[in-house]
């Protein structure tokens, strides 16, 4: 689990006791390295309470209230706070007193007794430790009364780590020792490990040759057993054990956008094994390609991007909500506002987080589409999935920080729009058809989101096809108007019927002024599966079963079985293979038979998803692989892929293909309501 840490630098001038050279900025240096996703990993303040202070407007009453806002806000979060505090000290009975822009020299009353705001600040509920830095003359009289922690609020399970520049009785120099600590953290320390513990960057400018005339002091307290990592300043830029299993910090996908952008400088291949491969290269390209160069922008552009993807990999890895699983993020993933045509990542895990993030940001965004526009999109499904308000403080500062806040809001306005629960579906079924005839009448349930089903309806029909069309008219009114008093619009017509009619009908271009499948998602359902004959009882719980196994990312593409002409020419001995599990996914033919009717309902039973040839004999190549590519937004992408091929002129887009394949698709959510009906033991009796 990646923690969540804040920051508070402050640096005040103080006029009384003289300007000190270069003050702000090294402030800024520190502030920046803390800041940086791929070294202190710190989120930024909100805008009403900035997290770096300097200058000389800066007040004691200033210091003191932004110390204790932190440490507040910080407490909420569960976050660590790096506290930085930079400047003029003077020292009086022991005790440093931190010095202000209002500060008065000799006058200890008007500066920032530190050992005291510190005992407060770590009795923050919630904090999970404090780091502090002073760089102050006699800056060792910031240590605390360590041991009237034990009889505080927190008992004393709390953590603190402070890097002192001078010992109680000595001056410091030049700011010398924050110019170290930044050193040290932006070039990183060989054998450190991965994380930059204190202690071992206080070594590293103890050192220093720099530091001579002032001698640095360390304090460590570490009270709490159930801390998860020891506290750190900053991600190691020297460890190599950061790489993934691919040799590089980055993921498959980073990797070859990255190479793709740096192949007209000359510089592709080039291996980011650490934190500090990254900006050293940032640097090169900056400093010696043509400012004027494109291919200089879009490779500046990817590392750009590639700088914000740790922050949505921390928020990912310190979910607020419930526990994200490789389901989930799949699912956010396939509801994200785009249609790039390239393959959703494979895997699973924690490698899932990176690559999710990765292909969001760097293949995702479509033409003048935000650029974060698509990573809002997947983690504000992710947060609806797992019951996470919208204004969280740790979503919305994520926002703040990459620059998508307004993106955010968009997305989970469209997605609340798109939720499930409110819309509703409208089963129609034809189960009371024998074979291939044509039903009398039509039975017709509304289904809300929320579980809630309407009366059902039954609508006596001439047994035909043109008469069950004709019919499918009053039964959408029915259902709209019912939709309507439940206050869910219709989105969603499910059609079931006997293998025989769904081979041949496609129940979506019916006529109801416009196509049915041009207002609302069609989807096909085999009938069979609300009230399975006696010998075929089994069939749900199998479809069950393969649907929750399908889940899992498959390395080959979408997890469909496809029949070649070879395995359909006998069909004995397909029954044979089925019978024996040998196809346990979503079965595909790749052409079509002279007994198709015969062959899918031969399939059915053993698969939850059954797809076929709509046309032409023979099944072209990019069909399978938009199958592959669309597969987790399915069956939704095919309704787009029909509407798209009714349009005359209409530009092939991306999943274009899939109008190519018929389908009867059955999901948990089907699954779940043929369950009602199994209280009703009476073969083909149907409730109302």
């Amino acid at each position: 689990m990646t923690e969540i840490r804040h920051v508070l630098v402050i640096a005040p001038q103080c006029p009384a006791l003289g300007a000190l050279k270069g003050l702000e900025t090294v402030a800024e240096s520190l502030y920046e390295a803390v800041t940086n996703p791929w070294l202190g990993g710190c989120e930024k303040g909100p805008l009403t309470s900035p997290s770096l202070l300097s200058g000389g407007s800066v007040t004691q009453a200033g210091v003191e209230q932004a110390i204790r806002e932190a440490a507040d806000r910080a407490g909420k979060a569960g976050a660590t706070l790096v506290l930085a505090l930079i400047g003029h000290g003077t020292v009086s009975g022991g005790r440093l007193y931190f010095m202000a822009g209002s500060s008065t020299a000799g006058d200890i009353h008007t500066g920032v007794d530190v050992g005291a705001l510190l005992l407060q600040t770590l009795e923050a509920p919630g904090l999970n430790g404090v780091i502090a830095i002073v760089d102050t003359c006699h800056a060792a009289g910031a240590i605390p009364d360590l041991n009237s922690l034990s009889l505080g609020d927190q008992g004393g399970r709390t953590r603190l780590s402070i890097l002192m520049s001078s010992a109680i009785r000595e001056d410091s120099y030049e700011l010398r020792f924050t110019r170290g600590i930044v050193k040290v953290l932006t070039e990183g320390i060989s054998g450190a490990g991965e994380y930059l513990e204190p202690s071992a960057v206080a070594d590293v400018v103890r050192t220093d040759a720099e530091i001579a005339g002032q001698t640095p002091v360390r304090v460590e307290l570490d009270g709490d057993p159930f801390a998860e990592r020891r506290l750190w300043l900053a991600r190691n830029r020297r460890n190599q054990g950061c790489v993934s299993s691919a040799g590089s910090l980055l993921g498959p996908v980073a990797i070859e956008e990255l190479d793709r952008a740096l192949e007209p400088l000359g510089r592709a291949g080039t291996a980011i094994t650490c934190v500090g491969d990254m900006e050293a290269l940032r640097r090169e390209i900056a400093d010696r390609a043509d400012p004027l160069s494109a291919d200089r922008a879009l490779a500046l552009r990817v590392l750009d991007v590639l700088q914000e993807a740790p922050r949505t990999i921390a928020l990912l890895n310190s979910w607020p909500g419930t526990a994200l699983t490789s389901g989930r993020l799949r699912r956010a993933l396939s509801a994200g506002f785009f249609r790039s045509g390239e393959s959703l990542p494979i895997t699973s895990g924690s490698e899932l987080v990176r690559d999710a993030v990765e292909f969001l940001l760097l293949r995702a965004p479509g033409i003048g589409q935000s650029r974060t526009a698509c990573l809002a999109a997947f983690v504000a499904a992710l947060a609806l999935d797992t019951d996470i308000d919208q204004s969280t403080p740790v979503l919305t500062r994520w926002a703040q920080e990459i620059g998508a806040a307004i993106e955010l809001n968009d997305a989970f306005e469209e997605l609340r729009k798109r939720d499930p629960k409110r819309r509703a579906r409208l089963v129609v079924s034809l189960h009371s058809a024998v074979g291939d005839e044509w039903p009398e009448s039509l039975e017709a349930w509304l289904l809300a989101g929320d579980g809630r089903r309407c009366p059902h309806e039954a609508f006596p029909c001439e047994p035909s096809r043109k008469g069950v069309e004709r019919k499918l008219g009053a039964v959408l009114k029915w259902a709209t108007q019912q939709a309507q008093e439940l206050g869910t619009p219709l989105h969603q017509v499910e059609v079931a019927a006997s293998a025989a009619l769904l081979v041949e009908w496609r129940p979506e271009e019916t006529n109801v002024g416009l196509r049915m499948g041009a207002r609302y998602d069609v989807v096909l359902r085999w009938s069979d599966r609300i009230h399975p004959p006696p010998d075929l009882w089994w069939i749900n719980d199998v479809a069950r079963e393969r649907l929750i196994a399908m889940d899992t990312p498959c390395a080959s593409g979408a997890p469909v079985d496809w029949l070649s002409e070879e395995d359909t020419r006998h069909v004995p001995g397909l029954g044979e293979r089925l019978e024996n599990g040998e196809f346990d996914r979503a079965v595909a033919v790749s052409h079509r038979p002279a007994r198709l009717k015969e062959l899918i309902t031969s399939l059915l039973p053993y698969s939850p998803i059954v797809m076929w040839p709509g046309g032409q004999s023979q099944l072209p190549a990019e069909t399978r692989h938009s199958l592959d590519t669309y597969w987790q937004s399915l069956p939704a992408e095919f309704c787009r892929a029909y509407r798209d091929s009714w349009k005359q002129n209409c530009p092939e887009r991306p999943g274009a293909q899939l109008a190519q394949l018929r389908t009867i698709w059955h999901d948990l959510e089907w699954l779940e309501f043929c369950s009602w009906f199994e209280q009703f033991t009476t073969e083909g009796e149907i409730p109302a």
